[in-house]
């Protein structure tokens, strides 16, 4: 209790140090003080080891992100500092990744491959298709095809995260303009994802559950899970995939 008051009246003093006088030397106080959002926001993209990614130009991607919303933080709109923080963090961190390219296009293809798999061996199994069995319609060792989905983890969160998951956390919240059109897309697109989310195995849906709605890390979920970081980096991206997949079929359907 005494930690979290001090840090409190800590918090406080920054801040007000900062409003008084808008000094970088206030501000890399402030920027101390919320350095953890930066590694908790690159913990939830990429699992620590990825060798395809530089952790340290993560970090300093983050900063900046973090910077960016220090300098435009309104506290009358009544949004914590941390909320708004993560996202600008997060935003800035996976444009980034998205400006560097850092996925061989060779490793898109066979993702590519991967989101097939599942949809063809959905069809002629008529249930949802075990990692071995994608695997072997691969052609690939369960080894290669772990080392696949990790890989290509951050990739899958790029593509799918941004695009439609965001959208969804956005779906029945009041807006000053109703569009008819969009508000009948979005609730489509909700309508898909549940039953995409349905189809997941309980372990599957356990991660969604601890990634999306408790916010935790890659490694956080692991402890729960009992496995290994890596291991749910595989889950995470091979739900992607999964969700992807099933979304496009649904959406083509739909529209």
């Amino acid at each position: 209790m005494f930690n979290i008051e001090f840090n409190n009246v800590l918090e406080n003093s920054l801040w007000g140090n900062y409003a008084n006088e808008k000094t970088i030397e206030n501000r890399n106080d402030l920027i101390t003080f919320y350095y953890s959002l930066i590694k908790v926001a690159i913990s939830k993209l990429i699992a620590r080891h990825n060798k395809h990614i530089d952790y340290d130009d993560l970090i300093s991607c983050g900063t900046l992100g973090l910077i960016d919303a220090i300098e435009k933080f309104d506290s009358n709109r009544g949004v914590k500092f941390e909320t708004y923080a993560s996202i600008r963090i997060r935003g800035t961190i996976l444009d980034q990744l998205r400006k560097q390219d850092w996925l061989p296009s060779s490793v898109r293809q066979k993702v590519k491959k991967v989101e097939s798999a599942y949809d063809d061996l959905e069809m002629k199994l008529g249930r949802p298709a075990k990692d071995e069995e994608v695997a072997e319609y691969l052609n690939m060792d369960s080894s290669k095809y772990n080392d696949l989905l990790e890989i290509s983890h951050t990739a899958n969160i790029i593509s799918l995260d941004d695009g439609i998951i965001n959208s969804i956390n956005d779906y029945g919240k009041p807006s000053s303009t109703y569009d008819p059109e969009n508000n009948f897309e979005t609730k489509s697109t909700k309508d898909a994802l549940v039953m995409a989310i349905d189809s997941l195995s309980e372990k599957e849906r356990l991660v969604v559950s601890l990634y999306y709605y408790d916010e935790l890390t890659l490694k956080e979920i692991g402890v729960v899970l009992g496995v290994s970081e890596s291991r749910v980096c595989q889950i995470h991206s091979k739900v992607l995939i999964k969700l992807k997949a099933k979304l496009d079929k649904s959406l083509q359907v739909a529209f």
